[in-house]
């Protein structure tokens, strides 16, 4: 009996030695491993203060000073906001730079953007495992980090490849864009008495997916009554007069682009060999012939439109149809329903070299306003310590959660340039009053996602070749016949070139386009000036 009791110890001894034994190896290989870090804490810059002010219009700060007091508490530096506003000449005093993408080409001519490095944005690629060729799986993002949080990947390839890139060099982020399309009152797709006639003469009431169809459906629109109050309306209300905005030209170079736009080309308005203006040939002449003939299926008055007039005239039912920036949803508030689609594209596309019209496919490219959108750059030849804190503080108003504050600011609207966030509807829905939420969600998507996106004009001095521009519409609309007026137009653009120095010019257009070969600094121009 005795021997069967110290049997039973000695084995109980035995499981409790080994249960040590394993306790004392978890312990020691425990503490040959580093224990679980906890969440980084931001990075800090006492003492630093920063001057933040916009090229531009300085309305877009509102949204940004709202949103640089949670960047103030956590990295212990100070946001200095310029409320005024600045041109490019003005702005070498400045540490982040907030600017419209189509002056991009003129801080970069004055040397006044610093570069943004790779890893500044993008977290470091993994390593190949030894002795193997593929590379180890990536680590869950870790949101904590600034530069993993941020997510650079999730910003839709035409911000993030494009608009923010001159060449092959990242010169800004990205913090909200702009997109037009095609607004229409439901009632005037649906009214009974409207679709019987439509099915009477074959016409589809639908988005048309062509220029040419929605020039027929704006001239079978107007002069009905697809309201039901017993009076004819007007079929389409755009911007053709001048437009401060910017949405006329904006408007007429989406149509160009329909047709102009060839899939193997990625010049639009100079040629990119010699800078030579395309606007003479036979697409820019066609569209322009197109838009001026829109005054007619208008209402009174349409020839001298600016954008705000045509909102209003679609806001009050005095037109059917409207083109406008996605992000100005708010103010196309209407009692009745309103849908939104893409602008339409083409079947016919110019080809230039063979001078030829090609009709093999749908061409359907997006024209961005603005260059492109807005932008947040650094300035060049900060010391290191306000160097970081600048690009930290460009990270930190592009990044998703605080650019979607940004955007929604309503004295500014912007569009996400996100491809996470363009699903998510609009900014404001409360504001958009009877704006279908779902078809303006498509309709951003669309655009912003498309195959091609082409950003407006970057080159320096864009504003200016833009008001030529301007100018010749407008004489166009007025009755001048397209071709002299587009003319005139590429006349003043080759004078425009000459005076800034055409070598520069041409330098900076290829630049521009982020495809073609460039040596890494312009040639001498006329615009040459002392660097800050």
């Amino acid at each position: 009996m005795r021997s069967s009791v110290v049997s039973s110890r000695n084995r109980v001894g035995a499981a409790w030695r080994a249960l040590a034994l394993v306790g004392w190896f978890a312990a020691v290989v425990g503490c040959s491993r580093p224990a679980p870090e906890g969440p980084k804490p931001p990075p800090a810059f006492p003492g630093v203060k920063l001057s933040v002010g916009a090229v531009g219009d300085p309305a877009v700060l509102v949204g940004v000073a709202a949103q640089r007091g949670e960047w103030v508490a956590s990295r212990k530096g100070e946001i200095d906001v310029q409320t005024d506003a600045r041109a490019v000449e003005d702005a070498d005093d400045l540490d982040v730079l907030i600017f419209p993408g189509r002056e991009i080409g003129a801080l970069i001519d004055r040397d006044l953007l610093d570069e943004i490095p790779a890893e500044v944005v993008l977290p470091p690629e993994p390593d190949a495992a030894p002795g193997q060729g593929e590379p180890r799986r990536r680590r869950p993002v870790d949101p904590d980090d600034p530069v993993e949080g941020f997510r650079y990947d999730d910003i839709a390839p035409a911000f993030r490849d494009r608009v923010a890139k001159y060449g092959s060099e990242r010169f800004a982020l990205p913090i909200g864009g702009s997109a037009l399309v095609l607004v229409y009152r439901r009632d005037a797709f649906t009214s009974e008495a409207v679709v019987k006639a439509a099915k009477e003469q074959g016409l589809t009431l639908e988005p048309p997916a062509t220029w040419e169809r929605f020039d027929a459906l704006a001239r079978f629109l107007h002069g009905r009554d697809w309201d039901g109050d017993g009076e004819p309306n007007p079929g389409l209300a755009v911007a053709l007069g001048a437009d401060a905005e910017g949405v006329a030209d904006a408007t007429f170079l989406a149509r160009a682009a329909a047709v102009a736009q060839h899939r193997d080309y990625f010049s639009f308005l100079f040629e990119a060999d010699d800078l030579t203006p395309q606007l003479e040939l036979p697409p820019f002449v066609e569209a322009l012939r197109a838009v001026a003939a829109w005054k007619d299926v208008g209402p009174p008055g349409a020839e001298g439109f600016d954008i705000a007039a045509a909102r209003a005239a679609f806001r009050e039912g005095k037109a059917a149809m409207l083109i406008d920036r996605a992000e100005k949803a708010a103010e196309w508030a209407s009692p009745h329903p309103v849908s939104v689609a893409p602008l339409p594209g083409s079947k016919r596309v110019y080809e230039p070299m063979r001078e030829t019209w090609d009709e093999s496919y749908l061409n359907r490219p997006t024209y961005l306003p603005f260059g492109g959108g807005w932008l947040v750059g650094i300035r060049k030849g900060l010391d290191p310590a306000r160097r970081d804190a600048a690009r930290d503080f460009a990270l930190y108003l592009a990044d998703a959660e605080v650019a979607n504050r940004v955007i929604a600011e309503r004295s500014f609207p912007m569009l996400s340039v996100r491809s996470s966030q363009m699903g998510r509807g609009l900014p404001d829905p409360s504001a958009a009053a009877n704006v279908d939420v779902r078809g303006w969600t498509s309709a951003v998507s669309r655009s912003l996602m498309a195959d091609r996106v082409l950003p407006g004009l970057r080159i320096p001095d864009a504003a200016g070749y833009l008001a030529d521009l301007s100018q010749g519409r407008i004489a166009a609309v007025a009755g001048e016949p397209a071709d002299e007026a587009l003319k005139r137009v590429a006349d003043a653009w080759r004078k425009r070139s000459e005076t800034l120095g055409a070598a520069r010019q041409l330098w900076h257009y290829r630049r521009s386009l982020n495809a073609l070969a460039t040596s890494s600094r312009p040639p001498p121009g006329s615009t040459e000036r002392a660097r800050p």
